[in-house]
């Protein structure tokens, strides 16, 4: 895996470059920035909501099951001192499936213990909560 990351402006201003996909990255004005892109630390937490995501529906699309709809929402507190990790992530999906509980909430748990590195990797750093609703 290769990206590559490019300053275009006089502030804090980033593209980022991974295969054929971009992105861009920035503070906010408060620190300078000009409020252009996504932060990093928002970034982190998007990974973690597509990770799991991508986790969960592949596990539902392995069983035959309708998806009508996902959605995930994480919010996360950081600590006061430098640097300041993530001390505590929620994360909410929120999933309209034919599938049974059973199912649901083990494709849930694959995600959390298997296959999704990037809760592996944010919950090493503090804790990561999954809540999983149906729609």
């Amino acid at each position: 895996m290769k990206i590559s990351l490019e300053r275009f402006d006089d502030a804090f201003g980033f593209k980022a470059t991974a295969g054929q996909h971009e992105m861009i990255l920035d503070t906010a004005e408060a620190f300078g920035g000009h409020d252009q892109g996504f932060r990093p630390m928002q970034l982190m937490l998007i990974s973690l909501a597509g990770c799991s995501a991508i986790d969960i529906v592949h596990i539902l699309k392995k069983g035959k099951h309708a998806i009508r709809s996902y959605n995930a929402e994480v919010s996360a507190e950081r600590r006061e001192t430098l640097p300041k990790i993530f001390s505590k992530i929620e994360m909410t999906i929120t999933v309209d499936t034919d599938a049974s509980d059973k199912v649901l909430e083990r494709a849930a748990q694959l995600t959390r213990e298997k296959y999704c590195s990037a809760y592996a990797v944010l919950e090493a750093s503090g804790p990561v909560e999954l809540i999983l609703k149906r729609a």
